[in-house]
């Protein structure tokens, strides 16, 4: 597989993956709706309203701080050293958003890792599917999708410890 720099298309058609420099993001808001759901996930920007022309009921905001747009901040890391307690924290609350009646983006900072184990959490979770399935649905509306093994490790945990 070879490295590709941030002109190059997003997938490479031999090997179907995503290559991504250490701590790039997009410099645009990025929002996916997953599915039919009322549910989208995002970078950070998506979170700041003078940077797109999308309203949401909810803002689940997994980043360090809070962003202009977040009505229920769930901090984590994006790797190890997340307090078990915060990570339920912040998969129960995704899960009762996502049963509210209105819109909800679970973001992070690219979008990537954070707000995608989150949200494929609460898909397994309140839909009882298995977590690669709700990673799939997530994975086709945002390709790059990809957990941190530590964050997937959890929602492993999670999904365990909840069903």
């Amino acid at each position: 597989m070879r490295r590709r720099d941030r002109n190059d298309s997003d997938r490479d058609p031999d090997s179907e993956l995503f290559v991504r420099p250490k701590g790039y993001v997009e410099d645009e808001p990025i929002v996916r709706r997953l599915g039919d759901r009322n549910l989208f996930l995002g970078n950070e920007l998506a979170a700041h309203p003078e940077e797109g022309d999308y309203s949401f009921e909810y803002v689940l905001s997994a980043t360090s701080q809070e962003h202009p747009l977040t009505t229920h901040h769930r901090p984590l890391t994006d790797g190890r050293g997340n307090a078990w307690s915060a990570f339920e924290a912040a998969v129960d609350t995704a899960r009762r958003l996502y049963r509210r009646d209105g819109s909800v983006l679970i973001h992070c900072k690219a979008g990537i890792s954070r707000s995608t184990t989150l949200a494929a959490t609460a898909i397994a979770a309140e839909e009882e599917t298995p977590f690669r399935d709700a990673l799939a649905v997530v994975q086709d509306a945002r390709p790059h999708a990809m957990p941190h093994p530590a964050l997937h490790e959890l929602a492993v945990v999670y999904l365990a410890a909840h069903s």
